[in-house]
């Protein structure tokens, strides 16, 4: 409450109860305290005009009283150091300056919205802030026996292409990921967001949060990533809420994940661009079913997609190479008993032009060749990649000819997901939940891809060479890659959904502990939204994880996390990584 609400509200208020204390009191009172004096500082503060202190006056000697409110007259008059005394006012008098100093009060006071104490307009009722805060301390701890040679596609693709013709002069290799030395690090995770209640049936959301890139499946920021620095601050949700009828719902922008899937296809922090519209109903007592579909673009091309320095009239524009995801999901909720449930959903994800696409022939000198556009926008690892660009050598030296290569995804995506949790609660603060999912790429061709796929490959083997039998080559193994996944999860506890590190209204003492095994082949799912944290992120990786989370005051989890996961195909490449998260939410 600030000063001028206490100066202009308050004062003017303690005087009129003043007044009415006053003139309510005795007639020896009335002549000790001055009553004429009390209207004039009521004039001055505005509380009554002068036009209406004089008619109080004047009624005051008027007026008739009944018999219980006679008094002995009091002479007024002004004496000899200019005090004025007005006569005794009736009864009936004070209790009508009361009543209307009482209703204009009231009337500015509802007007200006200072009625009641902190009571605020009424649009600023219809708004709610929510964020959450998560600390974390991870530790990445690789194998002594892995390979060292993995390329990192998702680097060369977001930046110049590569060189990868090693007999160019001055020829130097791919960045490669780091695959022996131990990390730790310090990350923090900040999320705000407003939500707005436009209508009965229309709301708004937005939320910003951290980040130390663009990447859609990572909110987290690396404590000392700038040398102290201030962080950035990244749009993270953008959406108009509709529910047009009674148990549908309708997003426009960016919104939460609206399907129930786990992390083996999408991860916690991913969000979507687009439009989905989710409807639920019940069908008796115990069975209910909920739906959703939905079209989300994932890529869009540049307005200038085009070569940079094709001769006059031969360049582009080039084609668009705009992406899209359409899904449809179904499922039912099947709850026979109280302390038991049974959730069961099939999914259909077809990821629209996101398989690479081999150029037109293009010299080893451009700059921009015509499929350079259908390289993933957005990697982690697993999937399988092949160079894109059909590069035509320089015929002066065609051996030593720089090959500049990009690299797009060897498969295409077209996700079956199966997806079901059965749950046992006998009582409030204890729970146990089944979890598991499948998923299945239908797009994925081996014959394909086995001919054109770079990695995901089996060891490499020795061969005579079969231009000159008196040497040996060195050729790469078969494609060992493959397009299914699977996953169970066994939790329980009083919290059953507070898991890694996420906070959902968890009571003080709330806990869990649980553990699951994963399997996820390499072209099984679009490694780029997939869990970030399993392995080193993406796809091709199977193994272990095991956690636990304890609220410690409400909404205040502690918890941790291990995870031990090794290649599916290709070079050996077992990696470690464990957790320790703090986390809250408002």
């Amino acid at each position: 409450m600030s000063y001028n609400f206490i100066r202009h509200r308050l004062k003017p208020a303690l005087l009129a109860c003043a007044a009415g204390t006053s003139l309510m009191a005795s007639p020896a009172f009335a002549q000790a305290v001055d009553p004429n004096r009390l209207l004039e500082i009521m004039v001055e503060k505005g509380l009554v005009s002068r036009a209406e202190a004089d008619a109080m006056i004047a009624e005051a000697r008027t007026a008739p009283a009944s018999p219980q409110q006679v008094q002995a007259p009091i002479q007024g008059g002004v004496s000899a150091d200019g005090t004025q005394t007005i006569p005794y006012v009736p009864q009936v008098v004070r209790d009508q300056i009361t009543e209307q100093v009482r209703t204009q009060l009231a009337s500015q006071a509802q007007a200006e919205g200072w009625s009641k104490p902190g009571e605020t307009p009424e649009w600023t009722r219809r708004i709610s802030l929510y964020g959450d805060i998560r600390a974390r301390y991870e530790g990445i701890f690789m194998d002594k026996s892995n390979s060292d040679i993995f390329p990192n596609y998702g680097a060369v693709n977001q930046g110049d292409p590569q060189n990868i013709n090693p007999r160019t002069p001055g020829y130097v290799p791919p960045a490669f990921l780091n695959t022996l030395e131990n990390r730790t690090r310090f990350q923090l995770r900040a999320r705000l967001g407003l939500k707005a209640q436009i209508a009965d049936w229309v709301s708004g959301d937005i939320r910003i949060a951290t980040g130390n890139d663009r990447t859609p499946v990572s909110t987290n920021q690396t404590l000392g990533a700038f040398g102290g620095g201030g962080y950035q601050v990244w749009l993270d949700r953008a959406a108009i809420h509709l529910t047009p009828v009674k148990g549908v719902g309708v997003d426009f922008g960016r919104f939460s994940n609206p399907f129930w899937t786990s992390e083996l296809l999408f991860d916690q922090d991913l969000n979507f661009d687009g439009v989905a519209v989710s409807a639920r109903g019940k069908l008796g007592d115990n069975l209910a079913l909920f739906g959703t579909a939905g079209a989300f673009p994932i890529f869009n091309s540049d307005l200038n997609l085009g070569s940079r320095n094709a001769p006059v009239g031969t360049g582009g524009p080039y084609k668009s190479q705009d992406r899209y995801l359409f899904a449809v999901q179904g499922g039912a909720e099947f709850k026979p008993i109280d302390q038991v449930s049974l959730r069961l959903a099939g999914g259909y994800f077809r990821f629209d032009n996101v398989e690479g696409k081999q150029s037109a022939p293009c010299y080893w000198y451009e700059l921009t060749c015509s499929t350079d556009a259908t390289r993933p926008a957005f990697q982690q690892f697993g999937n399988s990649m092949f160079p894109i660009r059909n590069i035509t050598p320089n015929p002066a030296d065609p051996v030593g000819s720089p090959e500049n290569q990009y690299f797009g995804l060897a498969s295409n995506f077209e996700i079956l997901n199966i997806h079901g949790a059965l749950e046992y609660r006998p009582s409030e603060r204890f729970g146990v939940r089944l979890e598991g999912d499948y998923v299945r790429n239908l797009g994925w061709k081996r014959a394909l891809v086995s001919t054109r796929a770079i990695n995901n490959l089996g060891a490499s083997t020795t061969i005579p060479d079969p231009n000159d039998s008196t040497k040996t080559i060195t050729v790469a193994g078969p494609y060992e890659g493959g397009n299914s996944g699977w996953h169970v999860r066994l939790a329980i506890g009083s919290a059953l959904d507070a898991s890694q590190g996420n906070v959902t209204g968890a009571r003080a003492g709330d806990w869990n502990a649980w553990v699951s095994y994963r399997r996820l082949e390499s072209d099984a799912v679009l490694d780029a939204f997939t869990d970030s944290d399993f392995h080193i992120g993406g796809t091709n990786a199977r193994g272990w994880q095991v956690g636990g989370n304890y609220a410690v005051a409400p909404n205040l989890l502690f918890g941790g996390r291990w995870m031990s996961a090794e290649e599916i195909a290709g070079s050996p490449f077992s990696v470690d990584r464990f957790f320790i998260d703090l986390s809250t939410q408002f």
